[in-house]
């Protein structure tokens, strides 16, 4: 079976399936070939370790890229070349109040189902499409929770962005100075799932259902207005019972670094700004973290 990999959650991982193709979100291990993303300047860490990783994998046939990141629209651009997998770049409109944005993603799902049908897949019927989407929302609904379920340790969210293999170092760290994550507000976590599949709905367009779980309810930085995401927050902490929130954001991601002074207000909570690079955890990265727990625990 072909294999498509991705990044971002807006990227439907049943809508791939449900054509007969494997999805895989990739999580960068930071061990990827140096090219066709040099370590330059100006280029975003996460951004390089992904694309290379993706384009160094002899068994995908395609990544799928979107729009709501600049930087991987700068990287479909750099890494597009002979020998290397297909690359499809998926337009996400920022904005989600409209009928006209909803009906773009949509526009854009189909148009990404015909790319997977030209690398071999097969359109789903509706019944087809509806079989994956309650596999996929059984799967979520029994999946393990963020909480460890220890008793001890400072409950503590993590937020932000993409978070690659290296960075679960920092999240070590954090529970090796005293706190327990209790809330995953990362992409890829529980902030970004998409909302459980209404099964009283079946027999209508299981399209529609795909896009109003995956795009309607999504919060995070890159929208506008972006007001789902801090009611998102004001929700989930406060329903862990959260003392502490770190955020984890690559040095080049301005969507988050603009939102940092504006979180820390929203949460009323201490607030633990740390930007990644994509390098190995440093002494001083150890330090902030372990002042910023004996500050939750004082």
């Amino acid at each position: 079976m072909k294999r498509i990999l991705y990044s971002s959650p807006l990227v439907p991982a049943e809508w791939i399936e449900a054509h007969g193709l494997e999805p895989e979100r990739l999580v960068p291990r930071g061990a990827g070939s140096p090219e066709p993303i040099a370590d330059r300047e100006g280029v975003c860490p996460f951004m390089r370790m992904f694309l290379n990783e993706a384009c160094a994998r002899e068994d995908a046939a395609a990544v799928v890229l979107t729009t709501t990141c600049d930087q991987m629209c700068r990287g479909a651009d750099l890494a597009g070349g002979p020998g290397r997998p297909l690359l499809f770049l998926m337009n996400v409109p920022a904005t989600w109040q409209t009928v006209s944005a909803h009906r773009l993603y949509r526009s854009e799902l189909e148009r990404l189902g015909g790319f997977l049908i030209g690398l071999g897949g097969a359109a789903p019927s509706e019944e087809d499409l509806w079989r994956t989407l309650l596999e996929h929302d059984e799967r979520r609904r029994t999946a393990a929770p963020t909480d460890d379920g220890r008793a001890d340790g400072i409950p503590v969210a993590i937020l932000g962005g993409p978070v690659a293999e290296p960075d679960r170092a920092l999240i070590r760290a954090l529970e090796q100075a005293g706190g327990r994550v209790v809330l995953d507000g990362t992409e890829g976590g529980e902030r970004t799932a998409p909302a459980a599949i209404d099964r009283r709905r079946r027999g209508r367009d299981p399209l529609s259902v795909l896009v109003e779980a995956r795009f309607a309810g999504y919060p995070d930085a890159f929208r506008r207005p972006n007001s789902q995401l801090f009611q998102w927050l004001e929700r989930a902490v406060a329903s862990r019972e959260v003392g502490g929130a770190v955020l984890l954001r690559y040095v080049w991601c301005d969507l988050w670094h603009a939102e940092v002074q504006r979180l820390a207000e929203w949460l009323e909570i201490p607030l633990l700004d740390l930007d990644l690079d994509g390098r190995p955890i440093t002494s001083r990265d150890r330090a902030r973290i372990q002042a910023f727990m004996e500050g939750l625990a004082g």
